[in-house]
């Protein structure tokens, strides 16, 4: 008996020498689901964050859009796109909370939970396009313009 262990313990040792002690995995990258702007409305203070139908994304030549009256009273509006349902793959937002966009100026969105509301302050009072389009790496560029 003594002998059997004696020999099962060597064996244990060596194959333990010729091992590596390591292998690798082969990493994925991550699956991106895609944007369903189809399904996207923008939500915000202005329309107390409700997937209102008045607020959906509209295809256009340009990307996604949605026209939206806003009143210029120094104060920013809060917002973010969504799906009706608030899914988090499909919730865009800041990468940072209060992140600004400025008018004329497109600002890069992340679809993921835990993303932020954008602030967005109208310079003068009327009508504002908000147009979103896909971005490399599952982001959103978003541009808002006055009509």
């Amino acid at each position: 008996m003594k002998k059997l262990v004696s020999i099962l313990s060597l064996c244990f040792v060596l194959s333990a020498c010729s091992s590596s002690g390591s292998f690798s995995i082969p990493e994925r990258a991550p699956d991106i689901p895609r944007i369903q702007f189809e399904n996207m409305f923008l939500r915000g203070v202005f329309n107390w964050w409700e997937a209102d139908p008045s607020y959906q994304f509209q295809a256009s030549s340009t990307g996604w859009i949605v026209d939206v009256e806003l009143i210029a009273d120094g104060q920013p509006y809060d917002f973010r796109l969504s799906d009706a349902k608030w899914t988090p793959s499909q919730s865009c937002g800041g990468k940072y909370k209060g992140q600004p966009v400025m008018l004329g100026s497109t600002v890069y969105l992340v679809c993921e939970q835990g993303s932020s509301n954008l602030q967005f302050t109208p310079s003068s009072t009327g009508t504002y396009r908000f147009t979103a389009s896909p971005a490399s790496a599952g982001e959103v560029a978003l541009t808002v313009t006055k009509l």
